[in-house]
């Protein structure tokens, strides 16, 4: 997720890092490496596939739409060593080279259940939290809806509406269990539990510009089109979903009855 430059007080603090080690991924694939062509909403809770051993291309760079690694299947992971770290001190240091506050592995290139964030960005380090294997077990009834971008659609901003409160089941990068409790009326728990649900969208393959309202994707057509025809342009033949098409205006077009 992208800085907004949202201000905040007291934050929770998961897993404070230490030294961020700088590294940097890359190459398009039609799928995701191992996973096939599948997508992230085709595979279900248990049925997801799991890893025993990580493994990445270096350095790590962020993966743009429509590139299909953001719709792709997302590993459970089952390797709690020091590859683990070492993938999310990387992906801690490109979220800050690209001024965001939190960051998911497939936005790297990398298809498992990952995510990193700050909500301070780069102006506060060592408030730096790794979830592994999250997963939302109750989220409110009560709605928020705030604006966000995205570091995978650069310079694209836009309201997107998410429930305020979650309840997070997740595991820290010992394999330990983790519990929280996010959002509130508070505004800046509302706005951990914000960046929470952008990258936990991510793990599931939704991305921020299907929950926004049609107007705001009209909005920004022209960016979003942009950034389809360079991937296409650079990937012939690498199958992406676009956007729809605008709708027509209701009745344009049809002869009025005499």
């Amino acid at each position: 997720m992208h800085s907004l430059g949202a201000g905040l007080g007291q934050s929770i603090k998961l897993l404070p890092q230490g030294q961020r080690k700088a590294a940097m991924s890359s190459g398009v694939r039609t799928h995701a490496v191992g996973f096939g062509q599948k997508t992230a909403k085709d595979v279900k809770g248990k049925d997801a596939p799991v890893v025993d051993k990580l493994e990445w291309e270096r350095p790590l760079q962020i993966v743009k739409y429509p590139d299909p690694r953001l719709r792709a299947v997302n590993a459970r992971i089952n390797c709690f060593d020091d590859s683990l770290v070492q993938l999310a001190k990387e992906m801690i240091e490109i979220m800050y080279q690209d001024d965001g506050v939190g960051l998911a592995a497939p936005q790297v290139g990398v298809n498992v259940r990952l995510m990193v964030f700050n909500p301070y960005g780069s102006e506060k380090p060592g408030n730096e939290s790794i979830l592994v294997n999250p997963e939302v077990v109750e989220s409110s009834r009560i709605k928020g809806t705030g604006e966000e971008g995205c570091l995978s659609f650069p310079k694209i901003y836009g309201e997107v509406e998410r429930p305020r409160d979650v309840v997070v089941h997740a595991q820290n990068e010992k394999g330990e269990p983790i519990s929280l409790n996010l959002g509130g009326s508070d505004i800046d728990q509302a706005w951990i539990s914000r960046i929470f649900q952008h990258e936990y969208d991510h793990l599931q393959g939704v991305l921020f510009h299907d929950r926004m309202r049609p107007n705001v994707i009209e909005s920004n057509r022209k960016q979003l089109v942009a950034l389809e025809e360079a991937f296409i342009s650079a990937n012939p033949g690498v199958p992406v979903k676009r956007i729809p098409p605008p709708k027509a205006a209701k009745g344009f077009g049809a002869m009025a009855k005499r």
